[in-house]
């Protein structure tokens, strides 16, 4: 009894799955589905709805001869030929598996083809798709501009079929591929983009404002001054094809050279990487003598490299004598001792002096030993007491050494002796012994739309007053209420230095002299 009604249920289950109707499918088709087993030379790929198909494996066989596939993998074909009702799919269409039926088919269903690409002219490249000739134009071969096409010679790369001429010639296309591709990686990588995100990438383009950086499908842009701490082109610090991690700093909406719309994203890799200024500032103590570099050579002083990417200025001021250019003592390149006056973390500068080499012997304390230094500074020594001041600097020469160690930075109000740096259309950049800011033209106390450069040129010094100091550091001053200061000043101590009159004696005065020329008249 319990046999018929096994027998039963098997039947009642075999004419219901008679009845649901199956999945169908036709050459050139599309499909998604799951593979089961990978054997030889084919994959078997369960479609769905009871449908299964076979996968040719060629060109999905890695370099150890093993498949690229395994069961459980989610695959995307195209269906290829259907014969005696088993469904047969590819991924691409592989050198020696060609006909030309296959490559028509192949133009109405998109599925890639190989193609080694044989020659170039003017127009694009010539392409051998097994026995078939193939034209991809030079538009159409990458998603970018290629320098050299000849450099594609002999090279085997997949193409889509765009049309089959006169039964044979092709006219096929390789940045269709690319771009597919790119749109799949660019959904994938849209979910991991936010700012302050770190991503893997490879570098594309390499140039003088920065570096393009492929993220997967989408590409975002490294400036120059975010590649790395310090002044370096970007083609020192990193080449095309190079892999690199980021930091996401910003996305903006944009469009690209089509007008099409692109999303705008900027990238760091200094973000990612040790502040060397960091690093170093202990280490940087008043009195400490280093070796560095000449970088640069300006007006008012010169630049000196002490490690890569940290730099310290000496002041024309602070070369021992009285010079009229920091380039008659020192030039870009050379190396050179100097000594460590003050290092301002909050404002990121470091003030130093220049040391004669026929002077060394007797600067260098022979008593103090060198102090442990971070890797890439070149410790001298310590200098002697004597010399732990900044030429040409009374204000800090008459004060203790280590109250220069910490000179505070000037307060609101204050009047310091200053140096232009810098001259721009809205103001001059000054700086002084603790720091630097900002004079703004109406400030200069000069008539509207005067000549800034004439009047007061690169190394001009004047005095002038602070103003205001914004909590990021950033400093405010005026030459023209400096000036008002002074005046106010030089008044207040010249009418402290007056006796005051006797107000009595005066009007008592004024009345004795009235009253003889009164008498006079009468006589």
């Amino acid at each position: 009894m319990s046999q018929i009604t096994d027998d039963e249920d098997f039947g009642a289950l075999f004419e219901a799955d008679n009845t649901k109707p199956r999945k169908r499918v036709t050459v050139g088709d599309r499909v998604s589905g799951t593979v089961l087993f990978i054997g030889t030379g084919s994959a078997t790929v369960d479609l769905g709805d009871g449908l299964e198909a076979l996968l040719d494996t060629v060109g999905l066989i890695g370099k150890d001869g093993e498949a690229t596939l395994k069961p459980g993998d989610r695959v995307d074909a195209v269906v290829v030929r259907i014969r005696d009702r088993v469904v047969e799919l590819a991924k691409t269409i592989a050198k020696g598996h060609v006909n030309l039926q296959v490559l028509a088919d192949a133009a109405v269903s998109g599925l890639p083809v190989e193609g080694t690409i044989t020659g170039v002219n003017k127009g694009g490249y010539l392409v051998d798709v097994s026995g078939a000739t193939g034209f991809c134009p030079l538009g159409q071969m990458d998603t970018r501009r290629i320098a050299d096409p000849a450099t594609l010679v002999g090279q085997k790369m997949q193409f889509r079929v765009v049309e089959v001429r006169d039964g044979r010639d092709l006219l096929v296309s390789r940045r269709a591929l690319l771009e597919e591709s790119q749109a799949q990686k660019a959904t994938e990588t849209r979910g991991r983009i936010a700012i302050g995100a770190r991503l893997a990438g490879t570098v594309t383009r390499v140039l003088d404002f920065g570096a393009f950086v492929d993220l997967g499908g989408l590409e975002g842009m490294v400036p120059a001054s975010e590649l790395a701490w310090g002044r370096k082109r970007p083609q020192d610090v990193v080449t095309e094809g190079q892999e690199v991690e980021v930091e996401v700093t910003r996305i903006e909406p944009g469009l690209d050279h089509k007008g099409r719309p692109v999303e705008k994203i900027g990238l760091s890799m200094r973000a990612l990487a040790r502040d060397p200024f960091e690093q170093v500032l202990p280490a940087l103590q008043p009195g400490l003598l280093v070796r560095g570099i000449v970088t640069r050579v300006e007006a008012f002083g010169a630049f000196v490299e002490l490690i890569p990417a940290v730099e310290g200025l000496i002041h024309v001021s602070a070369f021992g004598r009285r010079v009229t250019r920091a380039a008659d003592v020192v030039q870009p390149g050379q190396d050179i001792v100097v000594q460590i006056e003050l290092a301002d973390g909050l404002s990121r500068r470091i003030a130093l002096s220049y040391v004669d080499p026929q002077l060394l012997d007797a600067v260098l304390d022979g008593d103090r030993a060198a102090p442990v230094a971070p890797a890439g500074l070149r410790v001298v020594g310590w200098a002697r007491p004597s010399t732990t001041t900044l030429p040409n600097q009374e204000r800090l020469s008459q004060a203790p050494r280590n109250e220069r160690a910490v000179a505070p930075a000037p307060v609101v109000g204050t009047v310091v002796p200053v140096t232009v740096d810098k001259i721009e259309s809205f103001g001059v950049f000054v700086s002084w012994a603790t720091g630097r800011g900002l004079v703004p033209s109406f400030e200069l106390g000069l008539p509207h739309g005067a000549d800034l450069r004439k009047l007061v040129p690169i190394g001009a010094q004047f005095d002038a007053l602070v103003q205001d100091i914004r909590p990021d550091g950033k400093v405010r001053l005026s030459r023209a209420a400096a000036a008002s200061a002074l005046e106010r000043a030089e008044a207040d101590a010249w009418m402290a230095q007056q006796k005051p009159a006797n107000l009595a004696e005066s009007v008592g005065s004024f009345g004795e002299l009235l009253r003889q020329k009164l008498n006079q008249g009468k006589k």
